[in-house]
């Protein structure tokens, strides 16, 4: 007999839950939504090299040499790296029994509960694969564990080590060695600075980089035991990538603590070296946006409320959304981010 299984198929049980006791279709309510708004600000780029994307990045440039007369300088050159970067593909099917279908309230309403869960999970996983870096969490993009993911921020060398110029440290050298730590990530997304990637071809509805979903129908599928039966079938796709082509442009502010904040070796947050962070920035701090986990937000609002406080404002985007503003930086919630990072040392 086949076995199946919560997450993997849609049950009679299921189904049932999701039915009001007047038999309609109750609204789902997702309690395990979250906060995703980097397609908000984020720069796509298709890939040029099918699924792989390269780009030249200046290493060194001539500086030059003053001289006398009669004398000479030595010649110069200016050196360059190849930089290139993979994308991922991220896919997902859904199979639900015909009959299953059939049985409920509205058909064409339980089928869309259904992508809609889809469609709002596999944003989380690519938020996760970006900016994840919880202690032992299997959701990270971490291509030296997972070798068919991208590697996210976290997991590339210029930002996850106090030794490097692109991060910032909240606790001052201190920090403790318990993994209840936070981050901020600032970055300048656009042309020649960060990108999303997808692959050659691979272009999205109306220039949109979410998920796509192609409906296949009903279809006669094959059970675990070899059996066979109608369902109806739907896959779900992002392909994607991250390609930071100049390291300048993301600033990590790293060992925030959440719990035990005792000011001795765990830090709440320092505007202070969001300051230091914010000005570091290159291209005239243009087109930055910060990143937090609610914890930290929330430590911001209250570093906010002092009216003395310039630095924090409410205001609209340019989407309309009311969100706060660090200077002329927006601050999005982002629950890819963590509140067990490992301390950064």
């Amino acid at each position: 007999m086949s076995v199946h299984t919560m997450g993997s198929d849609m049950t009679l049980s299921e189904m049932v839950r999701r039915e009001d006791p007047d038999g309609s279709l109750a609204p789902l309510i997702d309690v395990i939504s979250k906060e995703n708004p980097i397609l908000l600000d984020a720069k796509v780029t298709e890939c040029n090299q099918g699924t792989s994307h390269k780009a030249t990045r200046v290493a060194t440039k001539p500086s030059g040499a003053e001289r006398g007369y009669n004398s000479g300088i030595a010649t110069e050159a200016g050196v360059t790296e190849t930089h290139i970067e993979p994308t991922c593909m991220l896919d997902g099917l859904s199979e639900i029994d015909n009959a299953l279908l059939k049985h409920s309230p509205d058909m064409l309403a339980a089928r869309l509960q259904e992508d809609q869960l889809f469609l709002s999970g596999m944003e989380d996983t690519r938020s996760n694969r970006l900016f994840n870096d919880d202690s032992g969490s299997v959701t990270v993009g971490n291509r030296g564990i997972y070798p068919l993911r991208i590697n996210g921020f976290p997991f590339r060398a210029d930002y996850n080590t106090l030794s490097s110029a692109h991060v910032f440290d909240n606790a001052n050298g201190n920090a403790s060695v318990t993994a209840n730590k936070m981050s901020i990530w600032l970055v300048q997304w656009g042309a020649h600075k960060v990108n999303l990637t997808f692959p050659r071809n691979d272009a999205f509805a109306g220039g949109e980089f979410g998920v796509k979903m192609e409906d296949f129908g009903k279809k006669i599928i094959t059970d675990d035991a070899g059996k066979k039966y109608p369902a109806w079938r739907t896959w779900f796709e992002t392909h994607f990538g991250l390609f930071i082509w100049d390291p300048r442009c993301v600033k990590r502010i790293v060992n925030i603590s959440n719990t035990s904040i005792d000011g001795v070796d765990d830090f709440s947050f320092n505007e202070d070296f969001l300051i230091k962070a914010y000005m570091s920035m290159k291209y005239q701090r243009q087109g930055i946006t910060i990143y937090a986990p609610e914890s930290v937000l929330t430590q911001m609002w209250i570093r906010g409320k002092d009216k003395s406080n310039t630095n924090f404002r409410n205001d609209k985007d340019q989407f309309g959304q009311m969100v706060t503003f660090f200077n002329n930086a927006p601050i999005r919630q982002l629950d890819a981010l963590g509140t067990t990072e490992a301390t950064i040392t």
